[in-house]
C-alpha cells in the first residue's frame, strides 16, 4: 500500500502527516524529494503508521542533509554522535516547580542551538520511552508568527538582533508566562553549562529574516535562550522581547502526546518547540538526529 500525505490539522497553516512510509519508498528520488518539499513548505512532519527504527530514522534524516554531532557532547549518543538522546529519569534531570507542580524534563519555547553562531537545519524525533503523562512536545510556526504580527511591529523589528547564550533556567524570563522555580539542576548538563564561558560564547541572530526557498519572512525569535536585543538599553529591549514573547505564546500551535511508533521532523530555522515536564518518579527517552546547515545569519559576539 503506498504511502499517503494529509494535512497535520485543519486549524493550522503548518504541518503534514505522512502515514505508511517505508525504506522501499525513500529509496525513489521522487519520494525524497517530495519530502523534502513538505518539509521547506509545511515546516513540520509528522511520520504514522510505517517504518520506526533507528536506521531508519538515519536514512530518513540524511534525505534533508547531511547529520552532524550535537556540540554538547553530555547528550551524544555512544558510537553514534549523529544521535543525541535525551534522557529525563529520577536520577538526572532538572527539577522544576512550574505553577506549583513539581516535575522533571521541562524545556521552554525555543529554536535547537540558538546559543551557537551555526543553527541547525533540523531534526527528525522519536520516543524510545513514554511517561505517564506530560512529555508533550509542541511546535509553532513562526512564519505564521510573522505573517500576523502588526505592520508598525514589523517595521520596528526589521534589522534588529537579539543576543541568546547557553545558560541555567534562572537566566531566561521569556519561554513561558508560568511561575517557575529551579530545584536542581540535572548532574548531566552541569557539564555543559560549567563549560559556557569558554564552548559557548554570546551569539547574535537576526529578528527578521526570510526563507530562502520562499521568501517568506519568519520571525526568528527563540523565547528560550534570549536574553536581550543587540544594542538597545534594557529597558526597551525588555519590553520588546517581552511582546514579541507574549505574541508567540498566543501564536497556534501543535501538542504532540507521544507513542513509540511514530518519528517527526521539523525545520529548525522556523519551528519553536517546547517539552511539557514529567513526574519525578518516570523516565522519558527520546533519540533525535540533528541535520547540518547553516543559514549563515548568526554570529559570535565578545564575551
Amino acid at each position: 500500500m503506498p504511502y499517503s500525505v494529509e494535512p497535520l490539522s485543519p486549524e493550522l497553516a503548518f504541518g503534514k502527516i505522512v502515514r505508511g512510509l517505508t525504506s522501499r519508498d525513500i529509496a525513489h528520488e521522487e519520494v525524497r524529494e517530495a519530502l523534502r518539499r513538505h518539509w521547506i513548505e509545511d515546516g513540520l512532519v509528522l511520520f504514522r503508521d510505517g517504518e520506526v527504527s533507528e536506521q531508519f530514522q538515519l536514512d530518513l534524516s540524511r534525505i534533508f542533509g547531511p547529520l552532524e554531532a550535537h556540540p554538547v557532547k553530555e547528550i551524544q549518543t555512544e558510537g553514534k554522535p549523529e544521535l543525541i538522546t535525551l534522557t529525563s529519569e529520577p536520577d538526572d534531570v532538572t527539577i522544576l516547580e512550574i505553577d506549583g507542580e513539581i516535575g522533571g524534563g521541562f524545556l521552554g519555547w525555543h529554536t535547537d542551538l540558538v546559543y551557537v553562531d551555526r543553527i541547525n537545519h533540523g531534526g527528525v524525533l522519536r520516543a524510545l520511552k513514554t511517561s505517564s503523562r506530560g512529555g508533550v512536545t509542541g511546535f509553532i510556526d513562526q512564519i505564521d508568527c510573522y505573517s500576523c504580527l502588526p505592520d508598525d511591529l514589523k517595521d520596528r523589528i526589521e534589522g534588529l538582533d537579539v543576543v541568546y547564550q547557553l545558560g541555567p533556567f534562572t537566566r531566561f524570563q521569556y519561554m513561558t508566562r508560568s511561575s517557575l522555580r529551579i530545584i536542581q539542576e540535572a548532574p548531566s548538563a552541569r557539564g555543559a553549562l560549567d563549560r559556557v564561558d569558554t564552548d559557548f560564547p554570546p551569539v547574535a541572530h537576526p529578528l527578521v529574516y526570510a526563507q530562502p526557498e520562499t521568501g517568506r519572512k519568519v520571525l526568528n525569535l527563540s523565547p528560550f535562550f534570549a536574553l536581550h536585543i543587540n544594542g538597545m538599553d534594557s529597558e526597551e529591549s525588555d519590553a520588546l522581547l517581552r511582546r514579541l514573547s507574549d505574541h508567540v505564546l498566543d501564536s497556534p500551535a501543535y501538542h504532540h502526546s507521544w507513542a513509540l511508533d511514530e518519528m517527526i521532523l521539523w525545520d529548525n530555522w522556523r519551528m519553536l518547540h517546547c517539552v511539557s515536564q514529567i513526574p519525578l518518579d518516570e523516565t522519558r527517552v527520546m533519540q533525535r538526529t540533528t541535520i547540518k546547515g547553516d543559514y549563515a545569519l548568526g554570529r559570535k559576539l565578545a564575551a
